[in-house]
């Protein structure tokens, strides 16, 4: 059977929602419930050099920010990671691990980023970083790039590889056809992840599938999940559900108790208009396939429907789907009210 590690990204994908701007005492109280829950690992946040220092954020320059604010604080097994979106992070602004307060670094990159990135992770690993390879919107992937970032992962080995549903267009069964991909070409020594948004409301049916396929053939996997779902557009796999699944269905022990606390006296302080969650906008969004800028552009059209602008969203073209284009949604909507 394989092993299950449970991984909260609150203080990096609930950032969206805030700015990253939590407060110092919330983001030491947040990880030390955390702590105390038994959380496998906790995602501290982004490391971006283009964000200057601001010990009550959890967007940190370098490493060795990362100590300044959670330094003092008990990991208790608890592994730490934080995150660099490839190109915003460069090495001279991580530390070897052994200085570090970080144990692992996660890369997000897009697809035609993906040797290059990759090589940066092996980087990362030299160092003596966990590193995670993060499949950014799994997706946009043919089965062909899927079969080739495996090769490239197998190539450094890192800790492993996350299938990431960006814009939460996933059902089970998509969901299983690039975990079958990657079961197959990786290496069995690489975890392979699942981070969902939940735009369909289909995070936690997801997360029980890939868990009941994965342990089944003796992979090792990670769940990404975050107090309350907090986290960018639609939000995660909120960490309580995944805690009593995980409990109940596998026979862990994580704590409720101090998830529950966070929620009550942390996030429902963040949990305001505008704020994460299941709405139609997202949902027709993920229906499209295609960005939500687009959708939030369209909706600020005084008078525009959502059925018209299901109409419009119609004709987004396949290779403009994903990347939020103004001019172009600008001409549609243009050419689309000559017709109404």
């Amino acid at each position: 059977m394989g092993n299950i590690q449970l991984l909260d990204c609150t203080l990096r994908d609930g950032g969206y929602i805030n700015d990253w701007e939590f407060g110092h005492e919330n983001l030491t109280a947040i990880f030390q419930r955390l702590v105390d829950a038994r959380v496998d690992m906790i995602e501290i946040g982004f490391l971006d050099e283009q964000r200057p220092f601001d010990w009550n954020r959890s967007i940190m320059p370098d490493t060795a920010c990362v100590k300044n604010i959670y330094g003092d604080l008990e990991k208790k097994g608890t592994k730490v990671v934080g995150m660099i979106d490839y190109g915003t992070c460069s090495l001279g602004n991580i530390q070897p691990a052994s200085e570090s307060f970080l144990d692992g670094i996660r890369v997000i990159f897009k697809k035609h980023l993906r040797r290059e990135a990759v090589a940066f992770c092996q980087k990362l690993k030299d160092l003596g970083y966990l590193v995670f390879v993060q499949m950014v919107s799994a997706t946009s992937y043919t089965e062909e790039e899927t079969m080739d970032l495996a090769l490239l992962a197998n190539d450094m080995m890192p800790y492993a590889l996350t299938i990431v549903d960006t814009y939460g267009l996933m059902h089970p069964d998509c969901l299983l056809h690039y975990f079958d991909i990657l079961d197959q070409e990786l290496n069995p020594k690489i975890k392979v992840g699942y981070h969902g948004h939940n735009n369909f409301q289909m995070a936690y049916a997801n997360c029980m599938e890939y868990l009941k396929q994965g342990i089944s053939r003796q992979r090792d996997l990670i769940v990404d999940a975050s107090l309350y779902g907090m986290g960018k557009a639609a939000g995660n796999l909120p960490i309580e559900l995944a805690v009593m699944h995980l409990n109940t269905a596998y026979g862990e022990n994580y704590g409720i108790s101090p998830i529950l606390e966070a929620i009550e006296e942390i996030i429902f302080s963040f949990y305001n208009e505008p704020s994460w969650g299941y709405n139609l906008y997202y949902y027709m969004a993920a229906y499209h396939g295609c960005h939500p800028g687009y959708v939030f552009y369209l909706a600020e059209k005084q008078g525009l429907s959502a059925t018209l602008i299901h109409k419009i969203l119609e004709k987004v073209e396949a290779p403009k789907k994903l990347t939020f284009q103004e001019a172009y949604m600008e001409k549609l909507y243009m050419d689309s009210s000559t017709c109404l």
